[in-house]
C-alpha cells in the first residue's frame, strides 16, 4: 500500500493550500504561508492556511518550518488567529520552529516583533526592528477563563490600549463587552466532551494606525463557535423558532438583533450591547463577529448611520473573531 504523507492525513489540503505544504510519511511538515493573510480580502486562503498548523495540533504532528518568505501582508486580525494556532500547537506539541528571518519582509517583521512573535517562535528579536513604524501592535495576550479578576484584566488591557493610542479611552463599553466575550469562554465555548475541550484559553491584541488614527481591538477563541453554543444561551428562547433552518451568519444576526432588542431585562443581551456601543461611540466605527463559517458586521459611518451585513464562507474560522476597528 502506498504510504500517505503527514499532510494528506489532515484532511485538509484544497486548492488554497495545496502548494504550501511539504512531508514525507512519518517526517515533520512544513508550512508556506500565503502572500496575503486577510479574512476580508482573502478570507478562505487564509482560514485554510491556519486550519493546516491547527491540525498538526491535533495529530500532533511536528512543523520543522513555518515559512513567512512569501509573505507581504497579514492584517491584525490575521496574525492574532495565527498567534493563537502557533500557540497552541507549542502547548501541545512543542519543539521549536525555524525562521529564514532575514527573507522576511520589513513590514512583517516589525509587526511580529511588536506583537510577540519571536519570544513565541523563540526567535531572537532583530535589533532594527525595535522602532515602531507608523502602525503601532500590542503584545498578544494569551488568557485563561478564570485564571485572573476580570476587573484587574480590564484595567491592564485599557492602560495597555491608551499607551500605544496616547490618550485616553473614555467609553468603557469595550471592557464591558470584552468581559461578556471571556465570560461565553468559560461557560460555553469550550464543551469538555469536544474535540477542543481542555484549556478554556482566550487571546487578545490591538493596533493603532498614527496616520489614521485607526484603532483596532481583536478577540479570539478557539472554541466551538457563538452558532453552536446559542442552545445554551439565554438568547436562545426568543431566536429558536427557525434555528436549525438557518446559516450560521442568519444565527450571528438573529443573536445581535435580539440581543439588542431586550433592554427591560439587564441580564439578557447585555453583553452583546456592550460589543455595539464602543463601534456606536466613534465618529466611523465597525464591529466584526466571525464565528464558524459566518459573519455579522455592524457599520457606523460618519454621518451618524449605521448598517450591518452578514455572509457565510465556505470554511469555518475555527472559533469567534470579535473585531474592533474605530477611527479616534
Amino acid at each position: 500500500m502506498k504510504p500517505i504523507s503527514a499532510a494528506t492525513r489532515w484532511g485538509c489540503i484544497n486548492r488554497h493550500t495545496r502548494r504550501s505544504v511539504t512531508a514525507a510519511p512519518n517526517q515533520a511538515v512544513e508550512i508556506t504561508l500565503p502572500s496575503r493573510l486577510d479574512f476580508e480580502e482573502n478570507y478562505e486562503t487564509t482560514v485554510s492556511h491556519f486550519r493546516l498548523v491547527r491540525n498538526a495540533s491535533y495529530g500532533r504532528f511536528r512543523i520543522r518550518k513555518l515559512r513567512f518568505d512569501d509573505l507581504v501582508f497579514i492584517s491584525p486580525a490575521a496574525a492574532l488567529v495565527l498567534a493563537s494556532e502557533v500557540d497552541r500547537w507549542k502547548q501541545r506539541v512543542g519543539g521549536r520552529l525555524r525562521a529564514n528571518v532575514e527573507t522576511w519582509n520589513d513590514d512583517i517583521k516589525r509587526l511580529l516583533c511588536q506583537m510577540g512573535y519571536f519570544e513565541l517562535l523563540e526567535l531572537d528579536r532583530p535589533p532594527d526592528m525595535e522602532k515602531p513604524g507608523n502602525v503601532i501592535f500590542l503584545n498578544f495576550l494569551r488568557g485563561e477563563s478564570g485564571a485572573s479578576d476580570s476587573g484587574k484584566l480590564a484595567q491592564k488591557l485599557r492602560v495597555d490600549i491608551e499607551a500605544i493610542i496616547g490618550q485616553g479611552i473614555r467609553k468603557l463599553s469595550l471592557f464591558e463587552g470584552l468581559s461578556e466575550a471571556i465570560t461565553n469562554v468559560s461557560q460555553h465555548a469550550y464543551p469538555v466532551n469536544s474535540l477542543i475541550g481542555g484549556k478554556k484559553q482566550w487571546w487578545l491584541s490591538a493596533s493603532f494606525d498614527k496616520r489614521s488614527k485607526k484603532l483596532d481591538v481583536m478577540f479570539y477563541d478557539q472554541g466551538i463557535g457563538i452558532p453552536n453554543t446559542l442552545p445554551k444561551s439565554h438568547l436562545f428562547e426568543g431566536i429558536k423558532v427557525y434555528f436549525n433552518l438557518w446559516t450560521d451568519s442568519q444565527k450571528l444576526t438573529a443573536a445581535m438583533e435580539y440581543g439588542r432588542s431586550v433592554t427591560g431585562r439587564p441580564e439578557r443581551g447585555k453583553g452583546l450591547t456592550n460589543l455595539l456601543e464602543f463601534a456606536k461611540a466613534h465618529r466611523e466605527g465597525v464591529l466584526s463577529i466571525y464565528s464558524q463559517r459566518g459573519l455579522y458586521r455592524f457599520v457606523h459611518s460618519s454621518d451618524n448611520k449605521t448598517n450591518t451585513l452578514s455572509r457565510d464562507s465556505q470554511s469555518p474560522i475555527g472559533g469567534t473573531l470579535i473585531e474592533w476597528s474605530v477611527t479616534l
